[in-house]
């Protein structure tokens, strides 16, 4: 009869250590790839040129939302994009695990409701009002006593109330906007070029034109601050990679 030879313990040590550190140096991009099967899902607003949708309900693209789907592909994680109000989109990602949203300014309001992907645009915030204002109006400390209109959920919301100016909320950009042709609010705040495509788009050229920019802010993808902080750390090290082999200059170039 044959006996089984039982390996000498150390030798069975030696193997289990060698299969434990096989496992603990694979690449993290596979292990966090392969682990992470959930999808994530990410909202955002209708944003020119950072955000856009074509009217019918296509695909999502656009400055920033070509580079969260080139993110994506390269992580190789499972996402939904989808488009919304801005102050929906904004809770979502608030509120569930899983969520990411962009473009979202990182001001100290938000600091700790999300953790930070990026940055992955930067835009300006300018003053909109009738024609017959500019060049007569430059600057925030001449309408103090105005009302302002802009978007819930807006950047603009917070940083205009702290300094005591009157700000008046609607769902839509193309609401506000509206307002200021109509003489319901004497001024709209909003991204510069997001407020010049809104003007076109609503025809309001004879009514509404910018006056001045009064700020400006990088955008990132602000994802959920329970989302696992393992995968945070994966995406940001691909926006990097992004960014190194000229991939995200070649997208801001397109628009």
């Amino acid at each position: 009869m044959n006996k089984r030879i039982k390996p000498p313990p150390l030798l069975l040590r030696a193997l289990y250590l060698g299969i434990a550190s096989a496992s603990f140096l694979a690449s993290p991009s596979t292990s966090i790839a392969q682990s992470k099967q959930t999808t994530i899902n990410i909202t955002t607003e209708y944003l020119y040129p950072l955000n856009i949708a074509d009217k019918d309900g296509g695909a999502i693209y656009g400055q920033s939302a070509d580079k969260v789907h080139e993110l994506f592909k390269r992580s190789q994680l499972p996402y939904q994009m989808k488009m919304m109000s801005w102050n929906r989109a904004l809770e979502l990602a608030r509120k569930n695990v899983d969520t990411c949203v962009f473009s979202t300014a990182r001001i100290k309001e938000r600091e700790t409701s999300f953790q930070w992907i990026g940055p992955i645009a930067t835009g300006n915030w300018a003053i909109f009002g009738n024609p017959d204002k500019l060049g007569k109006v430059t600057r925030l400390e001449e309408i103090k006593q105005s009302k302002i209109g802009t978007e819930v959920g807006n950047v603009s919301v917070a940083y205009l109330s702290e300094k005591g100016f009157q700000v008046i909320t609607s769902n839509e950009s193309s609401t506000t906007f509206k307002n200021v042709a109509l003489g319901r609010i004497d001024y709209a705040a909003a991204g510069d070029t997001h407020g010049k495509k809104i003007i076109l788009e609503n025809q309001l050229e004879d009514k509404v034109v910018m006056l001045f920019n009064f700020n400006s802010s990088d955008y990132y993808l602000a994802c959920n601050k329970n989302m696992d902080a393992a995968t945070i750390a994966f995406l940001n090290s691909k926006l990097r990679e992004i960014k190194a082999d000229g991939s995200f200059k070649n997208i801001d170039s397109k628009y």
